[in-house]
């Protein structure tokens, strides 16, 4: 499922990149179309080898969201590529690349950071999870978080720790 929408998402970006770029909507020559069709077929390898579809999309973290810039960014730079170097359509602005790219990045972090969400808050969890703040941010407080994390009865929403030092501070996204 994951898969088929980062396929319609990326061709997506391609389109609205193109856009963004010219003002109007473009659709593509031949050449440049057939490099539109195939481009999940650059982005769904790249993305299987930096994980993306064995992370489990509830516990997205920010080690996952960097995976996720570096598979964009390899991505949007092998298709730019591709575009100049084998498909060389004519008229293609060398902009679109960088509007694919960031685009790209908000779309698909965006969508898993949209799943996640949903996952955590109430919308498709119909239990209620009560609240929990942990004592102590230390190892073991966190360790407990972990633990917490796959609970279907507690949520842990902060931390309280006697170390000033530690004030204001995220651990793991809490």
């Amino acid at each position: 499922i994951i898969g088929f929408n980062d396929t319609i998402l990326v061709i997506s970006a391609l389109f609205i990149s193109y856009y963004l770029r010219l003002g109007f909507f473009y659709w593509p020559e031949t050449n440049l179309l057939i490099n539109i069709w195939i481009s999940p077929i650059i982005a769904l390898p790249i993305f299987y080898s930096f994980g993306l579809y064995r992370s489990v999309v509830r516990y997205i973290g920010l080690k996952s969201l960097f995976s996720i810039v570096q598979a964009v960014t390899l991505y949007a730079v092998i298709w730019g590529l591709i575009d100049y170097m084998v498909v060389q359509v004519d008229g293609t602005p060398r902009s679109v690349i960088l509007i694919n790219w960031m685009l790209a990045l908000i779309i698909i972090g965006g969508s898993r950071l949209l799943a996640r969400s949903l996952f955590e808050n109430s919308i498709l969890n119909f239990n209620k999870k009560n609240k929990v703040i942990i004592y102590g941010a230390g190892s073991s407080g966190r360790q407990l978080s972990q633990a917490l994390q796959s609970s279907t009865e507690y949520k842990h929403v902060a931390y309280i720790d006697d170390d000033n030092a530690k004030d204001g501070a995220y651990m793991g996204n809490i």
